[in-house]
């Protein structure tokens, strides 16, 4: 068994990082009274009430918080250790001195307070680690992990503060690298799940600066209109903090640029991992409605943006998930068949890291994945005891007549273990690629697995894919513990 040969940082995306105040409990992290207490009495989380919150572990588990389910890390983790020989993890914290011989770097951050702080942090921990060698030892040290926003993190540490020439590699996991509509409609339409608003959570969260990071940095929004396109920190209306809009903007132009003035033998290679081909929140239509602006955010294509018909992996669209340097440079892309929580521990970072250890590169590279997948249709969070609509589309191949998909949902806690009926999917095209499926079994609250099983594919004969699922019923708390905060 191979050992690295390189420092791996694991960089995790917004959410997963726990996060612990000075007097002890940590306000964020796996336990469940904690996690109640954070979605009901999300001023624990302000900024401006706590702004000295400790980053000190990732996150282990998938978990749900009030409306969203939030990456763990222990798969990943688990995967190198098993992947590689003597693997020695150390945890990056501000109260800590980093261990110098650990090759493999957890690295949880604020992810409130947005990138730029996060990257300095990343910055004088990767310089204390490195200081020691020479600089031919310490030159193309560092390979990052980085999922989601951390992706943005390292970009920052690279890129505007300089520490390109330590890291050989960066691979991104789901990165927003040009934003997300999801992101804004949170900060404008606030955090909901059907029609019900979580309204302490939407003030908590346009007070985080990362937030604004995730906006996207592309004209996502179109008026209804005329068909003219905008960049968010465009709207108006009174809709969106300009301001921080268009900060977060010119963070993002800040890397951009950085990056183009890297040289060729400074810049580390970056290899975006992302999906296509899920149903993801693409499409910002600007309206006017009885004298109010509207923004409404679907996951229709946005068709006057490239390759709208890709989708995205449930919360990234395709076309964010690719950093702008490599339009043209699709040798490095990786598609993935996971959605976005999955992609914390997708076979692409064994692959990639087995490859810098001098093994043989075993996975395909290439815009989509090397063998047919199913691409899903199914929300982050649905209401206690409301039906599970999934879409199913067959990707990669073409459907037959014998081709049938099923869908259930499994609950992640309670014995016995809550498992609904398998439900088959009906066909919404003549072509049979497309099915629709409900889970009409009344769910209680908590997370769920939701199994998606195709068989009679063509060339695979068999298909199975899995994505969480957050069924919440905490809204009546939420409303009477807000006035605590």
């Amino acid at each position: 068994m191979e050992r690295l040969k390189h420092v791996v940082v694991v960089i995790p995306g917004i959410g997963g990082s726990v996060l612990q105040p000075p007097e002890g409990a940590a306000h964020w992290d796996e336990h469940r009274r904690r996690l109640i207490a954070a979605a009901t009495r999300p001023g624990r989380l302000s900024l401006d009430a706590r702004p000295d919150l400790t980053p000190v572990d990732l996150l282990s588990d998938i978990r749900l918080i009030g409306p969203f389910v939030l990456p763990g890390y222990d798969g990943l983790v688990r995967q190198i250790r098993r992947s590689f020989a003597d693997v020695r993890v150390d945890v990056s914290r501000p109260d800590r001195t980093p261990d110098p011989r650990a090759d493999l770097v957890l690295f949880p951050y604020d992810f409130r307070k947005g990138i730029v702080p996060a990257a300095h942090r990343l910055a004088a921990d990767m310089d204390a680690r490195l200081r020691g060698l020479s600089p031919a030892a310490r030159r193309r040290r560092v390979i990052i992990v980085a999922h989601s926003m951390g992706g943005l993190v390292a970009r920052y540490w690279l890129g505007p503060l300089g520490g390109a020439a330590d890291c050989a590699a960066l691979l991104t996991l789901g990165t927003p690298h040009r934003g997300a509509p999801k992101a804004l409609d949170y900060l404008v339409n606030g955090v909901r799940v059907s029609r019900k608003q979580f309204a302490g959570l939407t003030r908590v969260l346009r007070g985080w600066p990362s937030m604004y990071d995730l906006l996207p940095r592309y004209p996502a929004v179109q008026r209804a209109d005329d068909g003219a396109t905008l960049y968010p920190h465009e709207l108006d209306g009174g809709l969106l903090a300009v301001a921080e809009a268009k900060a977060a903007y010119q963070r993002h132009v800040d890397i951009e640029t950085a990056w183009q003035d890297l040289s060729p033998e400074d810049r580390p290679e970056v290899i975006p991992a992302y999906a296509r081909g899920h149903a993801t929140p693409s499409r910002a239509v600007l309206s006017l409605r009885e004298e109010r602006h509207v923004l409404s955010v679907t996951k229709d294509a946005p068709l006057w943006l490239p390759n709208p018909e890709w989708h995205g992996d449930g919360s990234v669209p395709a076309i964010s998930a690719v950093p702008l340097e490599l339009d043209e440079k699709r040798g490095t892309w990786r598609g993935q068949p996971e959605r976005h929580l999955a992609l914390a521990s997708c076979a692409a970072v064994v692959d990639v890291l087995t490859a810098y250890a001098g093994a043989s590169l075993s996975s395909v590279r290439g815009e989509e994945p090397d063998r047919p997948w199913l691409g899903l249709d199914l929300d982050e969070s649905v209401l206690a005891g409301e039906p599970v609509r999934v879409g199913i589309t067959l990707r990669g191949a073409q459907a037959e007549a014998e081709t049938q998909v099923h869908v259930r949902a499994v609950a992640a806690q309670g014995r016995p273990q809550r498992v609904t009926p398998w439900v088959r999917g009906i066909s919404l095209d003549s072509s049979g690629g497309s099915w629709v499926a409900e889970i009409a079994e009344p769910l209680d609250a908590g997370l769920y697995t939701v199994e998606v099983t195709a068989t009679g594919v063509p060339g695979v004969g068999r298909l199975r894919t899995t994505d969480e699922l957050g069924v919440v019923d905490v809204l009546a708390e939420a409303g009477t513990e807000e006035g605590r905060n």
